[in-house]
């Protein structure tokens, strides 16, 4: 059985053909800008709190690791790479005064971690993971996107929920809080940990479309994203196409 992931739950969600066109057969698909933007970003913010730190980067320090850091893939205009570049250069400018005076490292970053849900595997890694001061655990997540955080957001992020149980296993100390933190606005939106019959229902899903991708239910769905880079194999968009 292929181990789940939230990236691939979430996909099946959005469109179960989807998932089979990008996980099962492997089609190509274009490099995105928002993707290189987005992991740009993460890989600056795990410099900053990465674990072994004594202190935060310099300013100077911290914005030459984002130069060579930046990835380029997907960006296929100049003008538009180097209009992302500036805004990126603010966002951690800010970042940075925001986080260096009371800085502290994190307990972890990019931590990995692996589940068992039902005899399901799940994989995934968590951005940040700080200790309370009451010895729990805060679990954070860095949102790169354009549309602001609410609370609401974080109350039902599924990806949230599976960290939690990911984190409880690795440290076997309580979770405190979940929170995303929205980088464009250097702003963080933070919750109560789930609780138990929450984390049920977060399970729930796994097993749900773990057993549908089993079932090989792959039946396309129109969603936002559409069309996507596989339009012209589903019959949605080419009605001559045969996805099975």
């Amino acid at each position: 059985m292929r181990p789940l992931s939230y990236s691939k739950i979430s996909t099946y969600q959005t469109c179960p053909l989807l998932y089979k066109f990008q996980y099962i057969d492997k089609l190509p698909t274009r490099p995105k800008s928002y993707f290189s933007f987005g992991n740009t970003m993460h890989r600056c913010a795990q410099y900053f709190f990465r674990e072994s730190r004594e202190g935060p980067p310099s300013l100077e320090e911290f914005l030459a690791f984002y130069d060579q850091a930046w990835i380029s893939s997907g960006y296929y205009s100049t003008t538009k790479e180097v209009a992302d570049k500036e805004i990126g250069r603010a966002i951690l400018k800010k970042f940075w005064q925001l986080n260096n005076k009371n800085f502290k490292p994190a307990l972890a970053t990019e931590k990995w971690f692996t589940l068992d849900i039902k005899g399901i595997p799940f994989r995934g890694y968590i951005d940040k993971v700080d200790i309370s001061s009451t010895g729990g655990l805060i679990i954070l997540d860095y949102k790169s996107g354009k549309k602001a955080i609410s609370k609401n957001d974080v109350e039902v992020n599924l990806q949230l929920s599976m960290y939690q149980l990911g984190a409880r296993g690795i440290w076997l100390l309580p979770v405190e809080k979940l929170s995303l933190y929205h980088l464009r606005s250097n702003t963080t939106v933070e919750v109560d940990a789930r609780d138990d019959s929450t984390l049920k229902e977060a399970e729930k899903t796994v097993v749900t479309v773990s057993q549908a991708i089993q079932s090989r239910e792959f039946e396309p769905k129109l969603n936002s994203s559409c069309p996507c880079d596989y339009s012209v194999s589903c019959p949605l968009f080419n009605p001559s196409a045969n996805p099975h």
